[in-house]
């Protein structure tokens, strides 16, 4: 009876223990410029910061202009950073995309705005 109660017991602990695992994802943290600023000037990076590690080569974002066109010159990952190069934007809005892989394997995605100037 008391080795039912015990691996009934490790059982539970182990299905806890996992969940709390598989729950961990790469979430967006913040970001510069932050999710819906108005900066004055045109940044020369978007960067975003993440909750966890990225896979650089399965992670990335663009910036997009109010037209749908992407305005950046590429993006790349290290740790839990996300850089994406803008030349000078105009004044205006901007889209963030960006999708990410975590060290532990777990895919997420989002995206957010700024404007640029008034």
């Amino acid at each position: 009876m008391a080795n039912s109660k015990r691996a009934i017991a490790t059982f539970v602990l182990a299905l806890t223990a996992g969940g709390t695992i598989a729950q961990a994802h790469a979430v967006l943290d913040h970001a510069s410029p932050d999710a819906g600023s108005t900066v004055s000037e045109s940044p020369e990076t978007v960067t975003l910061y993440f909750t966890e590690s990225l896979e650089p080569k399965f992670s990335g974002a663009e910036v997009l202009n109010s037209n749908g066109d992407r305005v950046d010159g590429g993006s790349s990952a290290s740790g839990n950073t996300m850089q994406a190069s803008v030349k000078s934007l105009s004044p205006g809005s901007y889209t963030v995309k960006w999708h990410a892989l975590s060290v532990d394997t777990h895919k997420s995605q989002g995206s957010f705005s700024f404007r640029v100037g008034q």
